[in-house]
């Protein structure tokens, strides 16, 4: 039996109401499902610029950053956008909304050279954190602190001066005469000039030399984009150590050359700030020095063994001198001098390779007084290595300054490989702040602004 069908006129009625409703709800739909589309389409764009990392500062350095100069060494923020677009178009204009970018345009980014380096701090910061973890860390400040707290102790010796002798209690030394005149040995020791004095036999001296105006700490730098104040991290009391400790494990030293690169001492380099490795490499030695004679005069004036060898010579050293009286201001200088020498040979164990302690004893002494010309033993089996002296001289660094000079190193070193001679740190971009205006179905246009950067 066949059935037949109707509609109602009130059906009919109540459809017609309907219809503009499920259109509306179609077309808000379709809008919908465009806004995500352009969402995921600048994702997309800004994941995929991203990924164009400079790979030689990731795997050398670890490091993340964009090469917005493109290869050559000339900021190209109009070339970042291009490629932004670029990857967001396939995304955009899939499907059945078919998006399509009217306009896009940089409102900030950051430069890894902006506010002295801030970006790059950061990161190393994150790395050495992660490489060394807590506990190497405190180890790290424990041996800082327990070495500060010895050389402030030491210059405290040194300052308070040695104890008044008696010169006629004084036996004087033998073997002293005009041709072993110790002040006279020190003096010529001094005029020799120190850096020769301190090389390990057969030791060449590097020659290589970068000119600083070509270097990122001293040349005119481009800057930035907005304040990116969101990404600041407070400071940290470890920060400068964590510093140091990264430009120890990545940059070389003249006991420990790292890769091929602009100088050779590059720890070095970012001590001294100075043009050529030799100019650096004194620049550490003659702090080395300071701190070993400071280190040696407290042994001197505590040590009552040493005590008597200086006032026994000084006493044979006033009356060569015909000045007898004078016995206490020879014994003065010749205890600068014998600490002098006695630095001459710690830093000369130190270049090779060797250990000094900080605080020396009878065992540790090298140099003897009554035969100053004697060429000493160059071995030191126990104390501290030069690597270790050198955290002791970044202690005294200014943290801004070390982190620019750190960068000066990597940007040179990265500038000597093939292909990459115009690499410049201040194109380099980790943060970029983006605004995309997108049309969509119907005509309709909206404004899409996103946010990306290394350290999310």
């Amino acid at each position: 039996m066949k059935q037949k069908g109707s509609m109602t006129i009130a059906m009919s009625l109540m459809l017609l109401a309907f219809l503009p409703l499920i259109a509306v709800t179609i077309r808000a739909s379709q809008t919908a499902c465009a806004r995500v589309q352009s969402v995921n389409g600048i994702d997309t764009a800004l994941y995929s610029l991203f990924s164009e990392y400079d790979k030689e500062l990731l795997e050398t350095y670890n490091l993340f950053f964009l090469d917005a100069g493109y290869g050559t060494g000339k900021l190209d923020i109009g070339q970042m956008i291009s490629q932004a677009e670029h990857y967001a178009k396939p995304v955009l204009s899939s499907g059945m909304t078919r998006c399509s970018i009217q306009a896009c345009g940089a409102e900030g980014f950051r430069l890894a050279s902006d506010r002295k380096g801030k970006a790059v701090e950061q990161q190393i910061i994150r790395y050495m954190k992660g490489n060394l973890g807590a506990a190497g860390i405190e180890k790290l400040k424990d041996k800082l602190e327990e070495n500060r707290t010895i050389l402030q102790q030491q210059e405290e010796i040194q300052a308070q001066g040695m104890e008044e002798t008696v010169p006629e209690n004084a036996a004087p030394m033998e073997g002293i005469s005009a041709e072993n005149n110790p002040l006279e040995i020190i003096k010529s020791l001094k005029n020799n000039g120190f850096l020769g004095l301190v090389l390990p036999a057969d030791t060449q001296v590097s020659e290589k030399v970068q000119p600083l105006g070509e270097v990122l700490s001293h040349r005119t730098i481009e800057t930035g984009q907005g304040d990116f104040a969101q990404m600041d991290v407070k400071s940290s009391v470890t920060d400068k150590l964590l510093i140091q400790e990264y430009v120890l494990e990545k940059l070389g030293t003249f006991t420990e050359p790292g890769k091929e690169g602009a100088l050779d001492y590059q720890a070095e380099y970012v001590l001294g700030g100075k043009a050529s490795d030799k100019e650096n490499l004194s620049y550490v030695v003659n702090r080395l020095l300071l701190i070993r004679k400071t280190a040696n005069l407290a042994f001197l004036y505590m040590d009552a063994q040493k005590r008597a060898e200086l006032e026994a010579c000084a006493a044979a050293l006033s009356f060569l001198l015909l000045i007898p009286e004078g016995m206490e201001l020879v014994q003065g200088v010749l205890a600068a001098g014998w600490a002098y020498v006695e630095s001459l040979s710690d830093v000369r164990i130190l270049l090779s390779g060797g250990k000094v302690p900080l605080i020396k004893d009878s065992t540790a002494w090298k140099t003897q007084l009554e035969n100053l010309n004697q060429n000493t033993s160059i071995t030191g089996g126990r104390g501290l290595d030069y690597e270790e002296y050198l955290r002791i001289l970044f202690t005294f660094a200014p943290k801004e300054k070390s982190l620019m000079r750190t960068m000066d190193m990597i940007e040179q070193n990265i500038c000597k490989t093939e292909g990459r001679e115009n690499f410049r740190f201040d194109v380099c971009v980790d943060a970029v702040s983006l605004s995309f205006l997108i049309k969509g179905p119907n005509n309709m246009t909206w404004q899409a602004d996103r946010f990306y950067t290394y350290d999310m």
